[in-house]
């Protein structure tokens, strides 16, 4: 089992940038700049940390040629140890209340499991992450209701209200790039600027961030498990993305409302690689 400070280093992979909890003592010179996470923003943290990413920068372009037709849209083979990731040059560092970030109650381990069924989350096929140990992410009481998540102990059907699931969530910044010097933007772009994240898990891991964690030593994989609203939802490429799109000019508070309403994280999901 992977335990609760691997899942901190990870947050931190995600963010590119130091994690600290506020239940543990930081390193020296942190405290001077320091930014709270919380759940509600960690979403539109997290897009902002990726515009100065190089992995993130990877991602975008290989987002870019599979949307434009022109990329492998394949398993990513070598391509998740061009994602390894290091943010121990960042100068970027961030806290964490791990008793109001975490869930254990709706942790899951996935890692050997294999599903014979299928399953259905918001009116949509969901692909449960087998293979993958997933952190439960503290929402209950941060939203408005809990009827977007569903209930906890059902089948393999949806329930009414929930909204469907989705993987990862690659940044608005990188996807200015996906109809720059390609699609015109205006009333007939296929694609546009927002958050993109998708309904499959295997589709996912082409884009997730590796790391070695100090901790253990060991190399893991990240991802996000989200729940996606279906009103605020454009469906892209055979319905292989769904983009959020957040229009450019949009205000910090106009765009934490819009995520909002749109696309909540319930899951940090980590795979050992080794």
């Amino acid at each position: 089992m992977i335990d609760q400070d691997v899942a901190i280093e990870a947050l931190g992979i995600i963010c590119n940038a130091h994690v600290s909890s506020v239940q543990r003592p930081r390193s020296a010179g942190m405290d001077c700049h320091v930014q709270r996470m919380g759940i509600n923003n960690f979403i539109c943290t997290m897009v902002d940390s990726e515009q100065t990413c190089r992995v993130s920068g990877l991602n975008y372009r290989h987002l870019q040629s599979v949307l434009q037709g022109s990329g492998q849209d394949d398993d990513a083979g070598g391509f998740a140890e061009a994602h390894m990731m290091d943010v121990s040059t960042t100068s970027r560092n961030l806290v964490i209340d791990q008793n109001e970030f975490f869930d254990p109650p709706f942790n899951y381990d996935f890692t050997h499991l294999k599903d014979t069924e299928t399953y259905f989350r918001g009116g949509e096929v969901y692909e449960r992450p087998c293979g993958w140990q997933r952190f439960g992410l503290k929402v209950l009481g941060k939203y408005d209701g809990t009827t977007w998540l569903g209930t906890r102990y059902r089948s393999t059907q949806s329930v009414p209200g929930e909204w469907p699931v989705s993987f990862h969530g690659t940044s608005k910044a990188g996807a200015d790039g996906i109809i720059s010097g390609f699609y015109e933007p205006g009333p007939g772009a296929v694609y546009g600027r927002g958050i993109y994240s998708t309904p499959y898990i295997k589709e996912a891991e082409k884009y997730a961030k590796s790391f070695v964690s100090y901790k253990t030593g060991k190399k893991y994989m990240v991802i996000l498990q989200n729940r996606i609203n279906p009103r605020y939802r454009e469906k892209h490429n055979s319905d292989k993305y769904w983009l959020v799109r957040i229009p450019k000019g949009t205000s910090d508070e106009e765009e934490q409302q819009m995520v909002e309403r749109a696309i909540r994280p319930y899951g940090l999901l980590l795979k050992q690689l080794n």
